[in-house]
């Protein structure tokens, strides 16, 4: 069972809560590789209907085909008003699809607001997501300036934090919030496998055993064609195959499970094996 909860996490969602109720729109971040996986049902049951525009992130990782079956996908099937993008955060280009969207999910009460003659105020939006799914590094490219830290593993935002972008938006930063149970073991091996929860803590062996079978599964010869390995046998002698091809071996000369499971993951995230999701539409 893969939990990971700490203190800071339930504060987190609590405050969501509240401050929902005074913020116009929410900005739902989600790994492009995992859209379904790195969605947070808390946030969703926080939502309340508000205006939502999902940010697929880290597109330039995710499968292309699968990405824009997933844009479809979150513009289709939500209740409340919704609007969908995917974009790399380090590109200051696909940054601005973000703003554009935001802006035209608000045109409509912006106009009502005009022909009641209140002054036009910036729009108060809400960042949410998973840990480790670029919420800093997307703020930052917003701003166009380094105002909240970023980090390549999770946890890092800690609060919540007003941020002005422009004129037109202000933003609620808030911390990356995991779920204390998932009710779908699937869900936490692909959340382990992309990052979004320390490695240190994880059955990482287990980690890796799931992922050679799924990307068996869904991408076939990939590893074969990687790694010059024979893929037709089970992920664990794969995995003993990795560990002599790599030459990670224990003290005692042993294969070095956890040290070859870490590396596939990090392949992964790195993008060693090209632009691969690991959850696709269709399954859904």
């Amino acid at each position: 069972m893969i939990q990971w909860y700490p203190g800071h996490m339930a504060k987190a969602i609590r405050e969501v809560s509240e401050k929902i109720k005074i913020v116009d729109l929410v900005i739902v971040l989600l790994d492009a590789r995992i859209p379904h996986s790195s969605f947070n049902p808390m946030i969703k049951e926080t939502l309340k209907n508000k205006p939502t525009l999902y940010v697929l992130t880290k597109k330039d990782k995710a499968d292309t085909d699968q990405t824009s079956k997933w844009l479809a996908y979150y513009e289709n099937n939500n209740e409340s008003k919704s609007l969908a993008v995917s974009i790399d955060a380090r590109s200051s280009s696909e940054i601005k699809k973000v703003t554009k969207a935001a802006l035209e999910m608000m045109k409509e009460k912006r106009e009502k607001d005009a022909k009641r003659g209140l002054k036009p105020r910036p729009i108060k939006t809400m960042i949410v997501g998973i840990p480790n799914v670029g919420k800093s590094t997307l703020i930052n490219s917003l701003v166009g300036k380094k105002v909240a830290t970023v980090g390549d593993k999770p946890g890092v935002t800690k609060s919540q934090q007003w941020i002005k972008i422009n004129q037109e938006l202000e933003l609620l930063d808030t911390p990356g919030i995991l779920w204390p149970k998932f009710e779908d073991q699937t869900v936490g091996m692909k959340l382990a496998i992309s990052g979004a929860i320390k490695d240190d803590i994880l059955p990482i062996i287990e980690v890796a055993l799931f992922y050679i079978d799924l990307i068996k599964e869904k991408y076939p010869n990939h590893l074969a064609e990687k790694y010059n390995i024979d893929e037709s046998k089970p992920a664990n002698e794969l995995l003993e195959d990795l560990g002599k091809l790599f030459k990670f071996y224990t003290s005692s000369k042993d294969i070095d499970y956890d040290k070859v499971s870490l590396k596939l993951c990090q392949d992964y995230r790195n993008n060693i094996l090209g632009k691969l999701s690991l959850d696709w539409v269709q399954d859904e």
